[in-house]
């Protein structure tokens, strides 16, 4: 017995429309406004970071406009479908979406752990100069800032990864369709 789709509500999101459209957007907005504290006495990292944290504000603006690009979506997938001999295309796009979120994570979770690395000195200045919730604050800061900037750029990493899954995938399945 098969599924019948049902017909979605006229109000109902559309999946990749709600948070996930504009957490890139939050996370790049964030980015920016450490980046303008940066010169000020408000700065909540050291000024050596500066040059880093520009470089994570240009390559999270990047990551996010090919996010909501649509590149390396699945254009074409009709036609790639019908060569196979079927029409549905219920296996790429949730194993697309899952290399793209786990690259995402990866990448928060492996530049969150290195901007923290880089910056533990904040501590340490936090510790001599009697102000250590501050440092710490600081601290924290510069792991989210990682974090943000890691998971914009680790998601787009995943979605080319995911991209070029498919086109491979889809070779060897025509191939193999040819074959036999």
């Amino acid at each position: 017995m098969t599924a019948v789709p049902t017909p979605r509500a006229p109000d109902a999101p559309v999946r990749g429309e709600g948070v996930g459209r504009w957490a890139p957007y939050a996370g790049l907005a964030a980015l920016t406004i450490i980046l303008i504290l940066q010169n000020t006495k408000q700065a909540m990292l050291p000024r050596t970071q500066t040059n880093t944290v520009w470089g994570a504000v240009i390559a999270t603006l990047v990551a996010t406009l090919l996010l909501r690009s649509g590149r390396w979506r699945d254009a074409g997938w009709r036609e790639e479908q019908e060569r196979l001999g079927t029409i549905a295309n219920n296996y790429y796009p949730p194993r697309r979406e899952a290399l793209t979120n786990g690259f995402a994570v990866a990448g928060g979770v492996f530049a969150a752990l290195w901007w923290g690395l880089a910056t533990w000195s904040v501590v340490l200045v936090g510790l001599r100069r009697g102000v250590v919730t501050r440092g710490l604050a600081d601290f924290e800061v510069a792991t989210v800032c990682g974090a943000i900037a890691g998971a914009t750029i680790g998601a787009v990493i995943g979605l080319g990864v995911g991209q070029w899954w498919e086109m491979t995938h889809r070779r060897r399945r025509r191939a193999r369709s040819s074959r036999a």
